[in-house]
């Protein structure tokens, strides 16, 4: 009798927390008031003169799509670092296939002509420092890239990687630079290691990024990328440099928000897209990323709303923000003209994500 009195109870349990989270799905699936979307557009337009558009889908139906200052549905953006979670996702393909080397791998394994010790030179200054250099540097592995925890002396958007897109090849000039910590000990984000991880990738999957992108990802998912530039010496940038537009931006978001699968087609496993969003290092403050708890495989984590998001960042303002719980994605983009705060528009973004997710 009791054990029928407990599932009868258990039952009205599973119930109404069940209708709760449907009545809660429901509210947010209205369609959104007229004055909400006038208001919105009308602040975003007055806070950021770089805003180009403006796009949320809620279960796969785009429910807000807003273009600024000329753009349309056809206008081309510069993604810039947003191309690192493509990237993440390419690796992930590659792992699919049983192509990428375990991620503890030392990334000179797959690039050993990188791999030449200055200890075989005569009589250069400070031979001990350098052959400890390279000793260290052995020890760098493809997960340290992946995580921006290679352990480089660098500062980001500063004169050292101005120098190294400038550099005659940039991954040598990376892997030549100074350690400041030990690899897979401290978060740096730093757009060399990716386009070193990108250079490491490319080298296992024996083609460009752009043409194994184009195979495995772009062409399933009919997504156009005219342009993705390249390094002096003919790879294509790892960590930055891919245009897009933003309808093409959302389905990627999508194959994401999916778990890898977009119109019934797997394009990189589940089990990729649930690795690479997990917390790999603790991050609990960035200066343009409120509510940051964390960073994964070329992934930002934030909360929004007390929603846990996964965030592909690019600079000026270039972002896909996918919440699961939410069934969102939110993409946006900006131009980098002389109106753009560069890093500023992120967190200014940010404020109006968290609005449309306050909404009800």
């Amino acid at each position: 009798m009791r054990s029928k009195q407990f599932l009868q109870a258990m039952t009205m349990l599973c119930l109404i927390l069940f209708c709760s989270k449907l009545k809660s799905q429901a509210a947010f699936n209205k369609e959104l008031p007229k004055d909400f979307t006038d208001q919105f557009t009308q602040e975003i337009n007055d806070s950021i003169p770089s805003i180009g558009s403006f796009i949320v889908s809620q279960n796969n139906k785009v429910i807000y799509e807003q273009y600024f200052h000329g753009a349309n549905k056809e206008t081309i953006f510069s993604i810039k670092s947003v191309t690192k979670s493509i990237v993440s996702v390419l690796a992930g393909i590659a792992q699919d296939k049983n192509i990428l080397p375990n991620l503890n791998t030392p990334v000179l394994k797959i690039l050993p002509e990188y791999n030449v010790s200055r200890s075989s030179f005569k009589n250069i200054s400070n031979i001990e420092g350098k052959a400890a250099h390279d000793s260290i540097r052995n020890t760098l592995t493809l997960k340290n890239l992946l995580t921006m925890q290679g352990g480089f002396d660098w500062i980001e958007n500063s004169k050292i990687s101005t120098a190294m897109s400038f550099s005659g090849d940039p991954v040598k000039f990376v892997l030549d630079l100074p350690f400041e910590e030990y690899p897979g000990t401290v978060f740096n984000y730093n757009s060399g290691e990716t386009h070193l991880f990108g250079a490491a990738l490319a080298k296992v999957v024996k083609t460009s990024l752009k043409q194994f992108a184009a195979d495995n990802l772009f062409k399933p998912l009919k997504i156009n990328t005219p342009r993705w530039d390249t390094d002096s010496m003919n790879r294509n940038i790892g960590g930055s440099e891919m245009f897009m537009k933003p309808e093409d931006m959302l389905k990627f978001g999508l194959m994401i928000l999916n778990n890898g699968k977009l119109g019934g087609k797997q394009i990189v496993s589940s089990k990729w897209i649930q690795e690479s969003t997990l917390e790999h290092v603790k991050l609990d403050s960035w200066d343009v990323m409120p509510d940051a708890n964390g960073y994964g495989y070329y992934w930002w984590r934030r909360k929004t709303n007390g929603h846990q998001a996964f965030v592909a960042t690019g600079y000026g303002g270039q972002l896909i923000c996918i919440i699961p719980d939410l069934k969102i994605v939110i993409v946006t983009t900006c131009f980098l003209n002389d109106k753009n705060k560069g890093r500023t528009e992120i967190k200014r973004l940010h404020y109006f994500i968290d609005k449309m997710t306050k909404r009800n």
